[in-house]
């Protein structure tokens, strides 16, 4: 379904036009809905990786590492809601997969954040740069060990991948109709069925049951499908303990 087919099916659904469900006031649902969709996905997918197809470039970063820096931040434009992977290289040809971490576990390190200039040095000496670890935070990847200048000069580099939002729509979009979500066609309907039960649950209208009924419907096949994408993955099950009678 095209964003115009989405507009229409809203209005039919709930027996309004432009004037009684403006452009306006539905853009405002069906980004709404176009967020839930997402959150649905996340919830549910499996090793896939689900990316909005409207986007043109991959939510991969890729940055230089600067001597004694601590922190790398994401822009705000990206939309980061998970970070999936963040590896290091400190001499430009051996990566390594960093673990993640929260500063404030490692007792012996006490409250060192709060003076994070002045304890670098000590901070680093319990991190390794064949094991490094970061830490998520002010939607920036802070990075334990640090590099040093000969790193910076060998080519040391952080490469960040994260999920992120969906791309809303415009009211340009909406008015030219003509785009397309970027999720499984199968599903588009929620983005006509979940503005639709906002607008008749608003106006207590008696389609507001039904058109939910439906859209819980949406929502089971949705996590179903998205939970089954990398089909080739085969699972062995096993016991949880052995008996050793």
């Amino acid at each position: 379904m095209t964003l115009g087919d989405i507009l229409i099916k809203a209005r039919n659904l709930t027996g309004t036009d432009t004037s009684s469900y403006t452009n306006a006031n539905a853009l405002i649902d069906i980004n709404l809905w176009l967020q839930k969709v997402v959150g649905m996905i996340f919830d549910s997918q499996d090793e896939s990786d689900w990316d909005d197809q409207r986007n043109t470039t991959y939510p991969i970063k890729t940055a230089p590492l600067v001597a004694s820096q601590r922190d790398y931040t994401i822009p705000v434009s990206e939309k980061v809601l998970k970070i999936k992977d963040v590896s290091i290289t400190y001499d430009g040809t051996n990566s390594y997969r960093a673990t993640p971490i929260d500063l404030t576990d490692y007792s012996a390190i006490g409250n060192a954040t709060s003076a994070m200039t002045t304890q670098n040095t000590t901070i680093d000496s319990y991190f390794a740069k064949t094991a490094p670890s970061y830490d998520y935070k002010f939607n920036s990847i802070w990075i334990y060990p640090t590099a040093n200048a000969s790193d910076v000069a060998a080519g040391a580099k952080i490469i960040i991948e994260w999920f992120r939002q969906a791309t809303e729509f415009t009211s340009a979009e909406l008015s030219t109709g003509t785009v397309v979500p970027g999720f499984d066609d199968t599903f588009h309907a929620i983005l006509a069925y979940g503005p639709a039960f906002e607008y008749a649950e608003s106006k207590q209208l008696p389609q507001a049951k039904q058109i939910g009924a439906v859209l819980a419907d949406y929502e089971a096949r949705l996590r179903k499908q998205y939970s089954v994408k990398q089909g080739d993955r085969k699972y062995q099950l096993q016991q949880d303990y052995q008996s050793y009678k």
